[in-house]
């Protein structure tokens, strides 16, 4: 079973490699501005953005019908294939949130409404952790 993950994941590795380098060949041909320009609120925005993006991908009621569609027949993870590295990449905010920075900030510098959906995005994060922190200050948590 290991030997047969460590395929999936050489598979996604290379497919995100290949992602990244669309991505920079998209970003030089159409973007007015590149990865140099980017100045503090700019970088805000992105990591806002691409929280609530992750945040959305691995715990949101709102994505379960994507999370549902690779458990197996009973309900539960997949015991191996791309099934189980589908789930298993839904489950790892850190997997999740490569792949979110890369489809974030390749949107971002896209044009106007790729900037607009980051800005979404990224007031719908800010939001999220403003409600978490006054939540906690609500219960007397530290």
């Amino acid at each position: 079973m290991q030997k047969e993950q460590t395929f999936w994941n050489a598979v996604a590795l290379v497919f995100f490699l290949g992602l990244c380098a669309l991505s920079v060949v998209l970003i030089a041909r159409y973007s007015a501005t590149g990865p140099a320009d980017l100045g503090f609120l700019d970088l805000a925005l992105l990591g806002l953005g691409t929280f609530r993006l992750v945040h959305l991908l691995t715990y949101d009621k709102i994505f379960d019908f994507v999370r549902d569609s690779v458990l197996d027949r009973s309900g539960k993870k997949a015991p191996r294939g791309w099934r189980r590295f589908i789930y298993e990449f839904f489950e790892c905010i850190w997997c999740t949130g490569m792949w979110s920075g890369l489809f974030t900030v390749t949107i971002y510098f896209l044009g106007t409404w790729g900037r607009f959906a980051v800005i979404v995005l990224a007031v719908a994060g800010l939001g999220s952790l403003i409600q978490v922190v006054s939540k906690r200050i609500a219960e007397g948590v530290p």
